[in-house]
């Protein structure tokens, strides 16, 4: 049997004081309850870094989505010379001698690069220090990397090479810390010594590009980039306190001279290749005015050494870190570093989606919020998206966690808020009723409570004849049993036509058939006692099939009366703080009562056991056939009324 006990379990709490007049019927009107749960929640989350695994995930998503829709193009005054497993195959395993590197000058000295950067830590004396120092020299335009060991103290270079040199070479560290996935997603351009500040290596070689270019002869004719001068005269904004989000460009891995490039890929060329060129070769003049890196790539040396790092086109294939500089450059020549959206900012957004999430959602049914849910996935990864191109990373997973988050709670909150209306009536209705109900609560409730309310109604009462006598033939659970299944059956052909069980008294059975919430329309009272009437007829055909069932089971028969009568109803909340219940009053209840009870003064020749009201007789008479059974004087009134019961014909 459906009970609202049994399926909706939660009364509705009391609006406490402070809630109450406009501001109160505010807060309950539009939910913003579900809103603000999902608004702390999201924002405490994001506080205690929940989101951040996700979004680093994201991050990673979102520069593979731009590199298939539209890839980014690196900085082609950007060249890697890489010690690749060519070199290494022809000149000798790792590490090399430093004279390698002092003829690799010599052979650039002719083309004039503007910048030479190597990702090479040369912090021991050797032999060969001599010669590469003069290559140093003579070059000019040099910028020698200086490490870390990991416990914050600096590898410099050997003195052997920056004292004869020094004046003609520049220093930049080269030291990084990757996120705990090991994915290199931010750098910081200077290290803060006290006061002082030490440039990294990206940072030297835009010093060294610059003064190289401003330098030359043919300044007038040549195209020199505009650089944010920020990043050369405001150090205390770029350093290891305020790291700088990387936009990388692409795919790091280059080809060599021998191989086709992508045309928006980073210029990557072989030592050797770059070693055995001559004279007017392209592969020289095109390094002329560029910023040179020289660093290990090969897969051997970049995987046993700590100079790797990853990157979100290949965070699970070591990369030579020569790549995360060759980043940096082309961050700082373009002025296009990733701005990440602050705290405060990312706070709001997730407060706005949270609040906007559950007052669009409100109004929508089941199907409604979950194409919602299922729809702003896409809309904020696009919208995420569109800003990741324009350089700014808006945070994806904590907007829409919070955006499922508010639909979740709104349809929590309303479950248990339709659950605690339900249960204030503790009445059987059907699931089309419940509906009903629920999609106008607005008109029943005010400020959390069943608001008193007139409204004209049909009232249908039945009763058990001789239930006592019976009662105490039966042994208690068999009483109960065979109770519960008549009025199971009887609930089921009210709830059929529309009608509500009030409530149940002993064994008898107090419905309504146009309440709690009255039907609009004209004809609204007309169709009640039209339904009140169907509903009895209904009973009084199932109660034969029931009694057969009865007489199986060696069970009493049931008989029984139906008073039925239409008038004005006062319904709202009776009870105390602990308990509260629905229920009608007013003297359509006591005439619908007694009119039941005179039920057994019909004879046996009467085809139903029903009397109807004059009230009723009037809203049902050009649909049903009826029979007067004579007068009675209600109480309180000094009129009689006639009672009708229905006529024969009614059984087809």
């Amino acid at each position: 049997m459906l009970t609202m006990k049994s399926f909706f379990r939660k009364r509705l709490p009391r609006q406490s004081p402070a809630k109450s007049g406009p501001l109160g019927h505010l807060w309950a009107e539009w939910s913003v309850v579900p809103g603000l749960v999902a608004a702390i929640v999201g924002v405490g989350l994001l506080g205690f870094g929940v989101w951040e695994p996700l979004e680093r995930v994201m991050y990673t998503t979102l520069f593979k989505t731009r590199n298939v829709l539209q890839p980014a193009r690196w900085n082609d005054q950007i060249v890697v010379i890489a010690i690749d497993e060519a070199s290494l195959a022809t000149y000798g395993d790792f590490p090399w001698s430093r004279d390698r590197y002092a003829a690799l000058l010599d052979q650039l000295l002719a083309v004039q690069p503007a910048a030479i950067g190597f990702d090479i830590l040369m912090s021991e004396a050797t032999p060969d220090d001599v010669q590469l120092a003069e290559s140093l020299l003579f070059s000019g335009n040099v910028v020698l990397a200086v490490g870390g060991d990991g416990l914050g103290n600096a590898i410099q270079v050997t003195p052997t090479l920056t004292e004869p040199a020094q004046g003609l070479m520049r220093l930049g560290h080269v030291k990084h810390v990757p996120d705990s996935d090991g994915i290199s997603r931010q750098a910081f351009l200077y290290e803060r010594w006290g006061e002082a500040f030490a440039p990294s290596l990206a940072i030297s070689l835009l010093e060294t590009y610059q003064q190289s270019l401003s330098g030359l002869s043919t300044a007038e004719t040549l195209e020199i980039p505009t650089i944010n001068q920020a990043f050369l005269i405001t150090p205390e904004q770029f350093d290891q306190f305020h790291p700088s989000w990387i936009n990388w460009p692409g795919l790091t891995r280059g080809a060599s001279t021998s191989e086709s490039r992508s045309p928006n890929g980073l210029q990557t060329l072989s030592f050797q290749d770059v070693m055995t060129a001559t004279g007017d070769d392209d592969i020289l003049t095109d390094l002329q005015n560029k910023i040179v890196l020289v660093g290990y790539t090969a897969v051997g040396v970049v995987g046993t050494t700590e100079d790797s790092l990853r990157t979100p086109f290949e965070p699970s294939i070591p990369t030579a870190g020569v790549y995360l500089h060759a980043a940096l450059l082309d961050n700082l020549l373009g002025d296009r570093f990733l701005t990440r959206l602050s705290w405060q900012w990312s706070c709001g957004l997730i407060i706005i989606l949270a609040f906007s999430s559950s007052l669009l959602v409100k109004p929508l049914a089941l199907r409604g919020r979950l194409a919602y849910a299922l729809g702003i996935m896409p809309f904020l990864f696009m919208a995420a998206y569109g800003g990741f191109v324009a350089g700014v990373w808006i945070p994806i997973v904590a907007p829409i966690g919070t955006s499922l988050l508010a639909v979740t709670a709104v349809q929590f909150t309303e479950q248990r808020e339709r659950q605690a209306l339900m249960d204030l009536f503790a009445i059987n209705l059907s699931p089309e009723m419940a509906d009903f109900i629920w999609q106008h609560k607005s008109e029943l409730l005010n400020q959390g409570q069943i608001q008193a309310q007139e409204l004209t109604a049909t009232l249908l009462f039945s009763d058990i004849r001789g239930f006592t006598t019976l009662s105490e033939r039966l042994p208690s659970d068999q009483l109960l049993q065979w109770l519960n299944r008549y009025f199971e059956v009887m609930t089921d052909c009210i709830m059929a036509h529309g009608g509500v069980v009030d409530k149940y008294i002993g064994d008898a059975i107090m419905a309504a058939f146009g309440a709690p919430i009255p039907r609009s329309g004209g004809d609204a009272v007309r169709q009640d006692a039209q339904a009140a009437i169907a509903a009895g007829l209904d009973m009084v055909t199932r109660l034969q099939s029931l009694n057969q069932e009865f007489t199986a089971a060696g069970l009493p028969t049931v008989k029984f009366g139906i008073g039925i009568h239409t008038g004005p109803l006062v319904g709202g909340t009776v009870g105390s703080r602990h308990r509260a219940n629905y229920s009608l009053f007013g003297d359509t209840v006591n005439v619908a009562a007694r009119l039941q009870d005179m039920t057994k003064q019909l004879v046996q020749e009467a085809p139903y056991p029903i009397l109807l009201s004059e009230a009723t007789r009037e809203q049902v008479r050009d649909r049903y056939s009826v029979v007067p059974q004579g007068e009675i004087h209600l109480r309180g009134k000094s009129q009689v009324t006639t009672i009708y019961t229905l006529g024969p014909q009614q059984a087809d």
